[in-house]
């Protein structure tokens, strides 16, 4: 790929891009499938995700525009029919409509707009009717289906759903519109719908009944994002100035090599799912990289809906929840206006959330979430500590993370507890139940601020252990963490009563690792591996101690005719 080629950052319109030398990632083999099935199609992915950039690439398709496709795939299909079709584009973002009479009058424009594009008379009687008439008129004076694309179809109810009312308001007046796609089934062709969140499609999309979501259908998983494959194509000879500004700049001393750099970049910016195998990266994170040349949180610089930051104001999306055990079942993502929402699918379609893996049950299919990578886990921390307790300073958290992060490296573990300690006073305590879980989470924001990524929840042949971390030396720490409840409050415990239980649950940690042989997995490297236990007590007592692991060995168990694990303790043979 010609490294002189362009960051397309906040360029959607397809010909530009291709004007103007843009980085662009060919999807048209997709889109190919797509068109050719002629099936009214809707999509649902995060913001800044490429939706509007892939509309403007399907109505290029459908006016014909085939020398704008030159070097992609499309272009050299003999069997593909380019002549030019009739093409109504709408999107319905940005539209800034708080009251159903504003959104009804902007339809209305939209409408009209067109019909005056293309000289048809329509008589303005309601933009449902309106639409209906336009859709008819481009038919009969092109002689052709009319293929319709609408982009961002839920904005309107998006943006005001804090207020359910207004939402249900947002939601009929939209409903009422798009059923006039219902009226014209003989004049409409291809369809193609995309949006943030999936509503129940008998409430916005009642005449579509045969309306194919491809949200969750591995056959288009990637239809949007860079595939591992797309980013070393696209980004080869960027990858290689960005390391030489590393270096020279003196920055990012870890990283040595371009693997090293795409491997950091992986971990920031890829790790999006929609069937739990493969992955995508964000694409506005990825040109904002090679922008600045810096790892940071640029996909929270664009903003973030507002129910989201409504959500944690009022205590409906807990943190630490998010750390652990979440899922919903295929049936379950479908998201309606009403008194309580589908919390989980909401957080997954608006981006903050991934599937990680599926399960098939004989009911249908059951999602496990996770956050997808580094800069979603430090956005959606940053986010929540900013409306919990304004950070004016958040190179603070940065430093405190790094902090944590060099004590446990270098296994201090009374500048561990003074780092920690330091770190935990961002959060108020009375918005936090302490648990576990909750200093898990904590533990996990502190090294994802620091710019290191830790695995929680890792799963490994023993169970699923509490915490991995790979620190920049290649050392893995096995981290189990345990909470010990006071019975009381902290003053109602001795000194020794509370270094007991501290200790007890200590070695409860240690014997836990080595039971289930967590670090087994992390042998061969090379490097050291330590057993880490982390304990906590009631608001304030910390413990930490580090074993380092002696490797398990594997013997040949005749008996079974096959190789079995033996304990480091085994007597040799």
């Amino acid at each position: 790929m010609d490294k002189t080629w362009n960051l397309p950052l906040g360029n959607a319109d397809f010909e530009s891009i291709r004007a103007n030398n843009f980085i662009f990632a060919d999807k048209t083999r997709i889109i190919y499938e797509l068109i050719t099935k002629q099936t009214p199609f809707f999509l649902s992915r995060p913001r800044r995700f490429g939706k509007t950039l892939l509309l403007s690439v399907l109505r290029s398709i459908f006016e014909g525009r085939k020398d704008l496709f030159k070097g992609l795939w499309i272009y050299d299909q003999k069997d593909f029919n380019w002549d030019p079709s009739p093409v109504i584009h709408l999107s319905m973002g940005a539209t800034g409509c708080n009251t159903a009479e504003k959104l009804n009058s902007r339809l209305r424009r939209k409408v009209l707009d067109i019909a005056k594009e293309e000289s048809i008379e329509i008589v303005d009687d309601g933009p449902s009717y309106d639409f209906e008439r336009l859709i008819i008129g481009l038919h009969d004076k092109y002689g052709k289906k009319v293929a319709i694309l609408i982009d961002e179809y839920d904005a309107p109810i998006i943006d005001n759903l804090n207020n359910k009312a207004l939402a249900e308001e947002m939601r009929k007046e939209l409903k009422d519109f798009y059923g006039s796609l219902k009226n014209c089934e003989k004049q409409r062709g291809f369809i193609f719908i995309t949006g943030i969140s999936r509503f129940a499609k008998t409430s916005i999309f009642s005449g579509l009944n045969n309306l194919s979501d491809l949200t969750l259908n591995e056959d288009y998983a990637n239809i949007l994002g860079f595939t591992s494959e797309e980013f070393d194509n696209l980004f080869k000879a960027r990858m290689e100035a960005v390391l030489n500004y590393f270096i020279s700049k003196k920055r990012y001393k870890e990283i040595k090599t371009v693997d090293d750099l795409k491997k950091r970049i992986l971990e920031w910016y890829d790790g999006y799912s929609w069937e739990g195998e493969s992955s995508v990266l964000n694409p506005w994170a990825v040109l904002s990289f090679f922008d600045r040349k810096e790892f940071g949180n640029f996909w929270l610089e664009t903003g973030h809906p507002s129910f989201i930051a409504e959500m944690i104001k009022s205590g409906q999306i807990n943190l630490s929840h998010l750390y652990n055990d979440n899922f919903f079942k295929e049936s379950m993502n479908i998201i309606d206006i009403g008194d309580k929402l589908n919390l989980k699918a909401l957080l997954f379609q608006a981006g903050y959330l991934t599937i990680a893996r599926t399960e098939r049950l004989e009911d249908g299919i059951k999602y496990f979430l996770n956050f997808p990578n580094l800069e979603v886990r430090a956005s959606m921390a940053q986010l929540f500590l900013s409306l919990n307790r304004p950070i004016e300073r958040p190179l603070l958290l940065k430093k405190q993370g790094k902090a944590i992060l060099e004590t446990l490296i270098n296994r201090d573990a009374s500048g561990f507890k003074l780092a920690f300690k330091s770190f935990i006073g961002n959060f108020s305590y009375r918005s936090f139940t302490y648990t576990e879980n909750f200093y898990s989470m904590i533990f996990t924001l502190a090294i994802t601020f620091s710019g290191q990524l830790c695995e929680p929840q890792k799963e490994v042949e023993g169970g699923v252990m509490d915490l991995h971390l790979r620190s920049r030396y290649g050392d893995d720490f096995v981290i189990e963490i345990k909470y010990v409840p006071f019975q009381s409050t902290e003053d109602d415990n001795s000194a020794d009563e509370i270094k007991e239980l501290m200790e007890k649950a200590r070695d409860k940690a240690f014997e836990q690792i080595e039971r289930n042989r967590y670090y087994f997995c992390f042998q061969g490297n090379g490097n050291k591996i330590y057993k880490t236990a982390l304990v906590f007590g009631g608001r304030s007592a910390i413990l930490i101690d580090f074993q380092e692991a002696r490797n398990w060995r594997l013997e040949w168990d005749e008996y079974h005719n096959t190789y079995s694990v033996k304990s480091p303790n085994s007597d040799d043979k």
